[in-house]
């Protein structure tokens, strides 16, 4: 039985708070070593040509002059399957080549990479706007990695999605 409470709640708070704090750079951590393993697997020509494809894709269809009902998702698919299907062809001469040591270890750094720069400056930042005990909080990792992308890239900035950020200033009022 605990005789002072205000003490024994402040405890548990602070408690609350270093564990929270750690979730993020825990979070980090693991995302990265899966997303390195993934493109581990997969190797850089199919994790280029599955960003290549996304973009081309998207493109494509958003210029097609006839959008209407299924349109748009035709000239995605076939966009996207071309580029999937060169990007085959690219991997078989790698292949051939015996080059695919080098495919693997550049899938895995550009993933991590990709991976890196979207969790830290979208993801992240989405996922503390606004929680209680993460904003104020000092995460040593994620801290330290974004900073050091403000730095080095300052191109990219922190993104919170515009719907979590007037909810954040409604309640913060």
């Amino acid at each position: 039985m605990c005789f002072y409470p205000k003490l024994a709640s402040r405890i548990v708070i602070a408690s609350i708070k270093i564990e929270l704090k750690l979730i993020v750079d825990i979070f980090l951590v693991i995302s990265l070593a899966l997303i390195g393993w993934l493109g581990w697997q997969a190797g850089l020509v199919r994790v280029c040509f599955a960003v290549l494809a996304g973009f081309c894709a998207i493109l494509a269809a958003s210029k097609y002059p006839y959008q209407k009902q299924f349109n748009f998702y035709y000239v995605f698919a076939i966009v996207a399957l071309f580029l999937v299907v060169i990007g085959g062809i690219v991997l078989r001469i790698i292949k051939f080549f015996y080059l695919n040591i080098l495919d693997r270890f550049g899938g895995l750094i550009v993933s991590v990479l990709i991976w890196l720069i979207v969790s830290v400056k979208i993801v992240i930042p989405t996922m503390i706007s606004g929680t209680y005990g993460l904003e104020e909080q000092k995460h040593v990792l994620y801290t330290y990695i974004s900073n050091t992308i403000k730095a080095k890239f300052p191109i990219f900035e922190d993104y919170v999605p515009d719907f979590l950020e007037k909810k954040f200033i409604e309640h913060k009022e």
